[in-house]
């Protein structure tokens, strides 16, 4: 029975000793790490949007279509749809090279919009159309999608972003700025995790991943040997590290040491996978996402603490007028659907188009937030009042090819008022009519024959400015009767009341 019990426990012994020699010998799985070359351009800051054009864009252009010839696995991303119209206009024979590093998935568009927006100043309605107005040129022009939103460098990203991506169809966010960050936020970190899911306000998710330093650059090493990149990777629990390598500003593209260090990186046999990655490469991997429930979820805004902040409340001027194109934009598009549908005139979505491309690039992070120098507020200032003119336009030809259609058949004087917002509003409506000489009074009916409050303010250069008391239905039209009495030897001046 001794005999017996020992051999047992001799195999138990054994067998053990196997096990743990077994798992001793068994190979460390590689860290992953996503390399992200991009060469991320403000389109102005301290300089204006003619050196953009006259320098950056075409280093960056240049540059890149030299490194894609080289080395056969180089992979480069950028981001901005204005900025590759400015290729297309200003170096159309490198435009066309590039068009075919497009095709073949080695030049590889980013970040969906226009160009790289502010996430915090601009309304919602601008956002989308951001997007849409980038997917549309690059539909277009390259017969692609972007499907991410590639911010390298902002001032924080409000709640709305993953909500407003994931409706737009996207499916990840970068950036490399909560490093920015002065303060920790959570624990003893700056970021929630490093690669995760980020739910919107209305739970809606796109993927996140931090990017680290853009203008990482490396010395000709192999890059699968690398041990910041090992260490990055550990700080998930996913192994893995995504990064962003190795201009930032002012375009151009990586250094030739960075992009061999990838090339090698590729080749070697080190502890680090390395993978030259397109942007939303990270985000494909994961996907579905439901699939992944390793993958950590925050739902929260992502703000700066004393970076940029300031930023907020500087150059005002550029803040009014983007709100006001973003307003008068808005209702200009309104009443000139209903002047299409009502057949009273063509839609004119070329020139609302070309109004909302030009002061939509304004709101990258740099121009709308107010931290350019001040000879690039010049530029960006006349664009803004020449969109503020078209959209006058569009507003002004749509109402009145659209009153033509309503029942003006009143005592006095027909005014139309005009609602573009999607709810009743009563307020007071400040009108100017052309009249010969200044009238005595006014008397103001609705299209009830109710008389309603109103007040004559002025006659100043043939024109009486007159206050009603109006109601007005949601995105609608409603008519006033406008009734003057007698001849008034009084002069007015504008600002009477």
């Amino acid at each position: 029975m001794k005999l017996h019990l020992a051999v047992l426990l001799s195999a138990v012994v054994l067998s053990g000793g196997s096990s743990y020699a077994q798992q001793t010998t068994q190979e460390k799985p590689k860290a992953k790490a996503y390399m992200v070359a991009d060469a991320h351009l403000d389109t102005q800051w301290n300089w204006d949007v003619q050196t953009t054009i006259k320098e950056h864009v075409w280093n960056t252009i240049s540059q890149n279509l030299f490194l894609l010839k080289k080395y056969p696995n180089y992979v480069f991303n950028f981001e901005g749809g204005v900025k590759y119209a400015w290729m297309k206009e200003y170096y159309p024979d490198l435009y066309e090279e590039m068009k075919e590093f497009i095709k073949n998935g080695r030049w590889h568009i980013s970040g969906s919009s226009w160009d790289a927006t502010d996430a915090l100043i601009p309304s919602t309605e601008s956002f989308i159309r951001n997007i849409m107005l980038g997917q549309q040129y690059y539909r277009k022009e390259f017969g692609v999608e972007s499907t991410d939103i590639f911010l390298p460098d902002c001032f924080g990203f409000g709640w709305t972003l993953p909500t407003i991506a994931s409706h737009c169809g996207l499916i990840g966010f970068s950036s490399q700025k909560l490093d920015w960050r002065m303060h920790p936020f959570y624990g003893n970190s700056k970021h929630p995790f490093t690669i995760g899911l980020w739910k919107g306000i209305d739970g809606f998710t796109i993927m996140l991943a931090h990017g680290y330093d853009y203008g990482k650059r490396w010395n000709d090493e192999d890059l699968s040997q690398n041990k910041e990149l090992e260490n990055l990777a550990q700080h998930t629990l996913l192994n893995t590290v995504y990064r962003y390598y190795d201009t930032g500003d002012i375009g151009g593209s990586p250094t030739l040491a960075s992009v061999r260090s990838v090339e090698k990186g590729l080749q070697g046999n080190g502890p680090v996978e390395i993978i030259s990655a397109t942007s939303d490469q990270l985000f494909k991997d994961y996907l579905p996402y439901k699939n992944h429930p390793e993958l950590p979820v925050f739902s929260g805004e992502l703000l700066m603490d004393v970076h940029g902040t300031g930023c907020y409340t500087s150059e005002a001027a550029m803040k009014l007028y983007n709100r006001q194109n973003e307003l008068l934009g808005d209702a200009a598009e309104r009443a000139a659907v209903a002047a299409e549908w009502l057949n009273q005139a063509a839609y004119p979505g070329s020139t609302l188009n070309e109004a909302w491309k030009r002061f939509i690039f304004h709101q990258f992070h740099d121009d709308l937030t107010g931290t350019s120098i001040p000879r690039a507020y010049e530029f960006s200032w006349n664009d803004e009042l020449i969109s503020l003119k078209q959209f006058s336009g569009v507003l002004t030809s749509s109402v009145d090819n659209l009153s033509r259609t309503l029942d003006t058949r009143v005592s006095g004087i027909p005014v139309v008022l005009y609602n573009a917002l999607g709810f009743e509003v009563s307020d007071i409506a400040e009108v100017e009519l052309a009249l010969p000489k200044a009238p005595n009074g006014v008397t103001v009916y609705d299209a009830n024959g109710k008389k309603v409050a109103s007040q004559l303010t002025g006659y100043e250069n043939g024109k009486a400015h007159i206050l009603i008391d109006a109601t007005v239905p949601p995105t609608g039209y409603a008519v006033y009767d406008v009734r003057t009495s007698g001849n008034s030897k009084t002069q007015f001046s504008a600002n009477t009341i």
